[in-house]
């Protein structure tokens, strides 16, 4: 029965994926991209449109959605590491073809559904290679954890995707992309979420559910707090996001609560340098992206971060650090037969 509602859960976070994918790539990478050129009303001048700093958001959901269903893939096999190899390189070149489709400028309504076709028979191919290769066996502890952790982390890091207006947005047509994105992060978020406890429900019990549950709705509040304000708590929550989101699946574990708090400690620690890198690299990739995809750049004074790749690296150095600092004790090896015979004192 648990075999089955993973290969149902993992099966509806391929296809969301994929549809999220096909219509971030055919309808909303076309809409949001800069074309033409703006003219200096003072000299005259032409000059090519520049890229602001989240023009290309639906790039991070195409790539946010390839990684949900990759997310699909790892839970219908379990975590099993054979099939978590099949997922990454079929993952791998899913993400070069949608750098590819975005270079060409694929567009339209009918081309989403065609891609949406054919995403469902990729993920599908991949899900029953994946399955095939992990032989009904079931991935370790340390890669279920990992899966479940970094999956936890996308979801919160899927919440950061912004358009590039400033708020409050009132142009209809700007109103209705602003729809579009809130609907297309729901999807994912809920998804990502419901990956990750798939993964973890083996371990669960009712006191660790409840304890999960409760660092979801952390994780839940500082999301919140992180995309509804922009006060002095705002990087309250872009740092309590990734963190409750890391603590909800280290909570599964086998562990005191009191085990939880170097976790918490730790990650913290961790965040800071760790956020600084990925700001840097991942704009260094997103840069890279934008050119692959033949792009307009982004305008100088902004910065072309890759969403998506720095929310995957993060989540894998949080899925690490909690991995290590929930470790079971290591028991006391019991009495071998070499040690002699037991003396009755009494």
């Amino acid at each position: 029965m648990q075999k089955n509602w993973h290969t149902i859960v993992g099966a509806l976070a391929g296809v969301t994926g994929v549809v999220i994918w096909a219509l971030a790539t055919a309808i909303y990478q076309p809409l949001m991209q800069p074309d033409g050129f703006w003219t200096d009303s003072s000299t005259g001048q032409a000059f090519p449109e520049l890229g602001s700093n989240n023009t290309y958001w639906p790039r991070d959901i195409r790539q946010f959605a390839i990684l949900l269903a990759f997310g699909g893939v790892i839970l219908i096999c379990r975590a099993n590491v054979r099939g978590i190899v099949a997922g990454a390189i079929a993952t791998i070149g899913w993400l070069g073809v949608d750098i590819w489709l975005d270079r060409i400028d694929v567009t339209g309504g009918s081309t989403a559904t065609w891609l949406a076709v054919a995403g469902i028979a990729v993920v599908s191919t991949t899900a029953v290679v994946a399955a095939w290769v992990s032989a009904g066996q079931g991935g370790p502890p340390f890669a279920r954890h990992l899966s479940a952790a970094v999956t936890a982390v996308l979801a919160a890091a899927t919440m950061v995707v912004t358009t590039p207006w400033d708020e409050p947005v009132t142009n209809p047509d700007q109103v209705q992309v602003e729809n579009a994105l809130s609907m297309l992060k729901a999807g994912l978020v809920a998804m990502f979420v419901a990956t990750a406890i798939g993964l973890i429900a083996v371990q669960l019990t009712a006191v660790r559910t409840r304890r999960v549950a409760t660092f979801v709705v952390v994780a839940a509040l500082a999301a919140w707090l992180a995309t509804a304000s922009h006060g002095p708590l705002a990087p309250v929550g872009l740092i309590g996001m990734p963190v409750a989101a890391t603590l909800a699946v280290a909570a599964a574990r086998e562990v005191p609560l009191i085990r939880l708090l170097p976790v918490t400690v730790a990650c913290c620690v961790a965040l800071l340098p760790a956020m600084i890198i990925l700001y840097i690299t991942g704009s260094a990739v997103g840069s890279a992206m934008t050119s692959l995809a033949d792009n307009p750049p982004i305008n100088a004074a902004d910065t072309d971060l890759s969403i998506a790749f720095s929310g995957l690296v993060l989540g894998l150095l949080l899925a690490s650090i909690s991995h290590v600092t929930t470790l079971p004790a290591s028991k006391p090896d019991s009495p071998s037969r070499d040690s002699g015979p037991v003396v009755n004192r009494a």
